[in-house]
């Protein structure tokens, strides 16, 4: 297989985004991949870890749609810088930016890791720290200003 490019992970990415469907996501991770966030309070490993931290992703919203503003791309390493629009699953529309980097070995994500501020975020919190799935709180929920593009 060869590495996965920015534009795979980019098209993988709308699948969830539109359908939910995290499949073609899931199959770009490796045995060992290591994926993180501010948001997930657990560490999540290979393609099971894969699973579980894009459908807690999925599950966080209504609806989400990406923007990439500058895409940097090299043989081991992909790095994305993004503006998403959404609506939280407790129904808080809501603008959040950051990066996102991600390396490659033998033809497999490896390591994932996405930068934004959190507060951004008001209406998750974590159920499990065994799953890292997260749950709206409407009570906690607000409407954040749009960020400047």
């Amino acid at each position: 297989m060869s590495t996965p490019t920015a534009q795979e992970f980019v098209t993988a990415l709308r699948r969830i985004e539109d359908d939910g469907d995290i499949d073609a996501m899931v199959a770009l991770f490796g045995e060992d991949a290591v994926l993180t966030s501010p948001t997930e309070h657990v560490t999540q490993v290979g393609p099971d870890g894969a699973r579980r931290f894009w459908t807690a992703y999925r599950h966080s919203f209504q609806s989400v749609r990406s923007r990439f503003h500058a895409v940097l791309e090299s043989e081991r390493r992909v790095i994305l810088e993004w503006t998403s629009r959404c609506r939280t699953a407790a129904g808080v529309d809501t603008t959040y930016a950051g990066v996102s980097t991600i390396e490659t070995r033998e033809g497999r994500i490896v390591r994932f890791t996405a930068y934004f501020d959190p507060a951004r975020l008001h209406a998750h919190v974590p159920v499990a720290a065994s799953t890292g799935i997260r749950v709206p709180l409407a009570d906690v929920a607000r409407e954040a200003p749009d960020v400047p593009i």
